[in-house]
C-alpha cells in the first residue's frame, strides 16, 4: 500500500503545481499588489516620525542633497530602518512558513517554538556581559543561540525519528523556559531598565545601518537555503512515509530547516528583539493568496512579513508621537487574535 502511495504521489511531487506550469496570473497580481502596498507603506515610513517630512521632502532627502536636513533625517534614520524592518519581518515570516511545513502544524512560529527565545537568551547574555558589544558580535551570538535552540530542540523531538506533535511540545517547553531565562538574565543586571522593554516588547527604535549590515549576510544566506528547501517541504507535506518512499531524508530535511529557522530568527533578534507573531500569521495569508505550494509561499510570506513590520513600526511611531510604543505590542495585538482564531476555527 505504501509503495502504490508512493508510485501515486510521485508524479504529483516531482511535477509543477498547476498554477506555476499554466503561468497563473494571480501569483503575480498578488505580487505586484503586494509590493505596490509595501512601497507606499516604506515612503510613510520615511515621512513620519518625530519630525514629519512632506512627500517632496522626502523625495528630495532620497535624490539630492540640496536639503541637508531632511537628507540626514532620511539617510541616516529612517532608510537603515526602513530596511531593517523589512530584514525582520521577511526573516521572521519565512521562519514561521518553514516551522508551520516542517511540523505539519498551522500554529508554528519561532516564537512559539521557542527559537525567538534561544536567539534572545544568547543575545541577553551578550550584552549583560558586555554592554559595549558590537552589533556584528550581538549577531554572531544570536545565530549560535538559535542554531543551539534549534540543535535542543531536534535533540528533544528525536525518539528513533523526529515526529512533528513531539517537536511542538518540546518548542513550547523551550519558549517558556528560554524566556524566564532571559527575564532573569535581565531582571538581574543594571541594564535591566534600559534594556528591557525595548528588547523583550521587540522594537525598532535606534535601529541604524550598523544593524542592517551585521544581520543582512546570516538573513541572505538563510533565505538562500530556504528556497532551495521549498521542493522538499512540498515532498514532506505528502507523509513522512510517502515522502521517504520517494527518497526524501526526512529527519536530515527537519534538521536542515531548523538551521536555516535558527539563522533567520537570529537575524531578526539581533535588529529588533523579541518580535512575536509575525512567524504566524504571514505564512497562512501566502496559503491563502497563492496557495500551498511552498515554492510561492516562502517568498510571498517574505513579502508580507516585510509589509507587517514595516506597518507596525510605523504604528508604533504615530500612536503616541513623537514618542514610539515597542513595536512588538502591536504584531501582538494583530498575532493574538488570529491565533486564536486558528485554536478555534481551523
Amino acid at each position: 500500500m505504501a509503495k502504490m502511495a508512493a508510485e501515486t504521489a510521485a508524479p504529483a511531487a516531482s511535477a509543477p503545481p498547476r498554477a506555476l506550469a499554466r503561468g497563473s496570473w494571480r501569483p503575480l497580481l498578488v505580487l505586484l499588489v503586494g509590493l505596490a502596498i509595501l512601497a507606499a507603506a516604506g515612503y510613510a515610513s520615511l515621512m513620519f516620525g518625530a519630525v514629519r517630512l512632506s512627500p517632496g521632502e522626502v523625495w528630495s532627502g532620497l535624490t539630492s542633497s540640496d536639503d541637508a536636513f531632511a537628507r540626514n533625517v532620511v539617510w541616516q534614520i529612517r532608510y537603515p530602518r526602513l530596511l531593517d524592518a523589512m530584514i525582520v519581518g521577511a526573516g521572521l515570516a519565512v521562519a514561521g512558513a518553514l516551522l508551520q511545513g516542517v511540523t505539519r502544524n498551522p500554529l508554528a512560529d519561532p516564537t512559539i517554538l521557542g527559537v525567538t527565545a534561544a536567539c534572545g537568551l544568547a543575545s541577553a547574555s551578550l550584552i549583560v556581559y558586555d554592554p559595549q558589544s558590537p552589533q556584528w558580535a550581538i549577531a554572531a551570538a544570536c545565530v549560535v543561540g538559535g542554531l543551539v535552540g534549534a540543535g535542543v530542540l531536534y535533540v528533544i523531538a528525536w525518539r528513533g525519528a523526529v515526529s512533528p506533535l513531539r517537536l511542538t511540545l518540546a518548542g513550547v517547553a523551550l519558549s517558556a523556559f528560554f524566556g524566564a531565562a532571559i527575564v532573569g538574565l535581565l531582571a538581574s543586571s543594571r541594564t535591566f531598565l534600559q534594556t528591557s522593554l525595548g528588547f523583550l516588547a521587540g522594537g525598532l527604535y535606534g535601529s541604524e545601518w550598523r544593524d542592517l549590515w551585521a544581520a543582512l549576510p546570516w538573513f541572505a544566506a538563510a533565505m538562500a537555503v530556504a528556497l532551495l528547501l521549498a521542493g522538499r517541504l512540498n515532498i514532506l507535506a505528502l507523509g513522512d512515509d510517502v515522502a521517504a518512499g520517494l527518497g526524501l531524508l526526512t529527519d536530515r530535511t527537519r534538521l536542515m530547516v531548523l538551521a536555516v529557522v535558527g539563522m533567520l530568527t537570529a537575524a531578526a533578534v539581533s535588529i529588533a528583539g523579541l518580535v512575536s507573531f509575525v512567524g504566524l500569521v504571514c505564512p497562512h495569508i501566502a496559503r491563502y493568496t497563492v496557495g500551498s505550494d511552498n515554492r510561492l509561499v516562502i517568498p510571498f510570506s517574505a513579502l508580507y512579513g516585510a509589509i507587517l513590520v514595516v506597518l507596525a513600526d510605523l504604528g508604533a511611531r504615530l500612536i503616541i508621537q513623537p514618542a514610539e510604543v515597542p513595536m512588538g505590542i502591536i504584531t501582538a495585538a494583530i498575532g493574538a487574535p488570529f491565533l486564536l482564531y486558528l485554536v478555534r476555527f481551523r
